[in-house]
């Protein structure tokens, strides 16, 4: 019991971990080989990883408390960020100061409150629909959850984040794009996801049964 509950703690720690890093270069658009996306997509589809661990070997319960638990702490940590922008700082003037002020500040916080908008609906659908699916085969069951839910995802994040601030076109071809990048991001991952869920799963006894 011990090692799972060790396993559950450390996947929440790694969702909060990869949301906080997600949600912070989410708000830079980059270009790769022609492919427009956003910086965050390099580390977002992590913290499909480990929910897919705590819903593979927990209970759904268990499982809507550790991605609330990881919401909330990201939802305090921007909070108590913003605050330090507000609070007069010695000089004001320093790259540093200046630097911390411009990536907290409220320009960014449509970007930061759309990703845990976007993250507590896909992970809640997530939960729902890996539980909600008849079949015996786990491993079927996650990449059949993640893909859907990911795609769900990527969309809401991007409509609701750059909407009436991105071109159009340029906002399409990123939604686009994205989705196809997270899809293959998502599909390399499932493999040790899938590995770590069995080895969990064969050593507890009292790894939940889904």
């Amino acid at each position: 019991m011990k090692r799972l509950e060790t396993s559950t703690m450390a996947a929440t720690l790694g969702i909060f971990c990869f949301l906080t890093a997600s949600n912070l270069a989410a708000a830079k658009s980059i270009e790769v080989f022609g492919i427009y996306l956003t910086a965050g997509f390099f580390t977002y589809p992590f913290v499909y990883f480990f929910s897919s661990i705590i819903i593979a070997t927990r209970s759904p319960k268990t499982f809507f408390k550790c991605i609330t638990m990881a919401y909330i702490g990201y939802l305090v940590f921007i909070s108590l960020m913003y605050m330090s922008t507000i609070i007069p700082g010695i000089k004001a003037e320093s790259n540093y100061n200046q630097s911390l002020n411009s990536v907290y500040s409220l320009v960014n916080y449509r970007v930061y409150l759309s990703s845990l908008c976007a993250y507590f609906v896909s992970m809640s659908m997530f939960g729902v629909l890996f539980t909600a699916l008849k079949i015996r085969n786990m491993a079927l069951r996650i990449t059949l959850s993640t893909f859907f839910v990911a795609l769900v995802d990527v969309k809401l994040f991007l409509v609701l984040a750059f909407f009436g601030v991105k071109e159009n076109n340029l906002l399409l071809n990123i939604i686009v794009w994205s989705s196809a990048v997270k899809l293959v991001a998502q599909l390399i991952l499932l493999l040790p996801a899938i590995w770590t869920i069995n080895m969990i799963r064969d050593k507890d006894e009292f790894c939940f049964s889904n």
